[in-house]
């Protein structure tokens, strides 16, 4: 850089500074003051700091976008076929296009296909919670059939029994009628 500008640049405390003259601006002369070789050495330093920060968040996303990619080339092998050249992404043949399309032709019948099953599946499920709910409801009515029919069996034998004994003159508790 000192060749370029003859020696240090006026920004860093060199004995030239930047002056505006009548074409634009121009290195000037006259020395900068301590507060401004301070406050300049401040921004270059802060300057720099900020630049060290931005570089080592940029060096981790790339390491993650590489950590990923690995994982994607693992799951996905069709991937690392690509080579080094990962920035064509149109670099694909015709006949390779028209096999991806085809591949997600039929990749995408079979998942509506699925979809479909799904959707099926429950349907059938629903159905079977109805026939369930209308079973046990069914139980339960019988259960209570059952147990009135047991009541007015025995409510009917009670009386026959006592309409009997009564008619014949049987004994009825240890008792003649």
């Amino acid at each position: 850089m000192e060749s370029l500008f003859g020696g240090q640049l006026g920004l860093l405390g060199g004995n030239e500074g930047l002056k505006e003259d009548g074409c634009g601006v121009g290195w000037s002369n006259s020395p900068l003051s301590e507060d401004m070789y301070s406050a300049s050495h401040f921004a270059l330093i802060s300057a720099y700091q900020d630049i060290k920060t931005r570089l080592a968040g940029l060096e981790r996303e790339n390491a993650d976008i590489k950590r990923k990619l690995k994982i994607y080339e693992i799951k996905f092998p069709m991937i690392s076929e690509f080579g080094d050249d990962r920035n064509s992404y149109c670099s694909f043949e015709p006949k390779d296009t028209a096999l991806l399309q085809s591949e997600n032709g039929s990749l995408q019948q079979r998942v509506n296909m699925l979809t479909l099953e799904l959707q099926k599946g429950k349907e059938r499920e629903e159905q079977l919670e109805d026939v369930i709910q209308a079973y046990e409801k069914i139980h339960m009515e019988k259960s209570s059939l059952q147990r009135d029919l047991d009541k007015m069996v025995r409510t009917l034998l009670k009386h026959s029994f006592h309409h009997i004994h009564a008619k014949f003159g049987c004994r009825v508790d240890g008792q003649l009628r």
